[in-house]
């Protein structure tokens, strides 16, 4: 079943690719020490609040625009089939890819094991854990929403949807009271977006009709972790009822607006993947190529302290990632970065 283009969809996917971005680069990074200005202070943990209550939620926006994007096309088995087999080409490509670009970097051999082979391994210098664990769970939610195609009996699905938001939603807050981590990677944080998904596809407007709701509980839980985070608690990067309400809080009035046709959004949307994939190679070169040659890594910026380093790879790497993505379209690899 063919699709035509949604530039509400559009407009999700470049939202979530703009969210990973700073997440990963953190252009702005303050110092922030006994002597910093009440006001600078004060903007540093707003801004800080903005990335672990906002931006994170582009992992959780990509998985439900994809679920939803498959549910809506009714899927047969020919469909799954190429679907499932197109996500585990990308995912072999750039795991491989990257396992390269490590052993040329670090000269060192991985010892390999189940991290590799899920993609969240072997990390990268100063940059941290590989991004494609998220393409093996997108395999792994793609296949259990494919089942959910299966399932004939209505008060089954909804008994099931049911099960898995209760759970998931009590895990989530069990596991931040009792102040244990969720690791990011697992796929616990993100199967109870197939159900969302599902009702998104086949029960829209009931939906998007309570967007104000999701936003009103979406608050409520953000201040709720920003209280715990106050008594030393630390939470889980995505196994958060916030993250969970905000994913649904965007979509839904995203999805919910009239967007025009811009070009920007269209080129954002279509080549999220190549620069969600090529970010980090470019992060992790320039700030290698950084500190070997001892820059001056703060300055002062309109009197408040920052980081330098930081905004200029910022920079840098999305002006990198692009030129690779203009590269990547000029041979056959094209498909791998859109």
């Amino acid at each position: 079943m063919k699709i035509a283009r949604d530039n509400r969809l559009d407009t999700l996917k470049a939202i979530s690719i703009i969210f990973v971005l700073i997440w990963h680069l953190r252009p702005f990074y303050f110092i922030l020490d006994k002597n910093t200005n009440s006001f600078i202070y004060i903007a540093a943990k707003i801004f800080r609040n903005l990335e672990l209550l906002l931006f994170l939620i582009a992992v959780p926006l990509f998985y439900i625009v994809s679920l939803y994007l498959f549910l809506i096309k009714k899927p047969d088995n020919k469909y799954f089939k190429s679907r499932i087999i197109k996500i585990f080409n990308i995912f072999s490509f750039w795991s491989i890819f990257h396992y390269l670009f490590f052993l040329i970097i670090t000269k060192e051999v991985p010892k390999f094991d189940w991290d590799i082979l899920i993609g969240l391994k072997p990390s990268l210098p100063l940059v941290g854990d590989s991004v494609f664990y998220f393409l093996f769970n997108l395999i792994c939610l793609t296949s259990f929403a494919f089942l959910y195609r299966k399932i004939v009996s209505k008060k089954l699905i909804n008994l099931l949807n049911s099960i898995i938001i209760i759970f998931s939603l009590f895990l989530f807050e069990a596991s931040y009271i009792n102040n244990v981590i969720i690791p990011y990677h697992w796929l616990i944080n993100f199967v109870i977006y197939i159900p969302i998904a599902y009702y998104l596809v086949n029960h829209p407007t009931l939906i998007i009709k309570y967007r104000f709701l999701y936003l009103a509980t979406y608050i409520l839980f953000s201040f709720h972790d920003i209280f715990l985070r106050s008594y030393n608690y630390f939470p889980s990067i995505y196994g958060r009822i916030s993250i969970v309400c905000g994913t649904l809080t965007i979509f839904c009035y995203i999805y919910s607006f009239k967007i025009k046709d811009y070009w920007y959004i269209q080129k954002l949307s279509k080549y999220s993947l190549g620069l969600f994939a090529i970010h980090k190679y470019w992060q992790c070169l320039i700030l290698l190529f950084i500190i070997h040659s001892k820059f001056r890594t703060a300055i002062d910026f309109f009197g408040i302290p920052i980081i330098f380093v930081f905004l200029i790879t910022g920079i840098l790497v999305v002006f990198f990632s692009i030129l690779s993505i203009r590269l990547f379209n000029k041979t056959v690899l094209k498909q791998f970065v859109g």
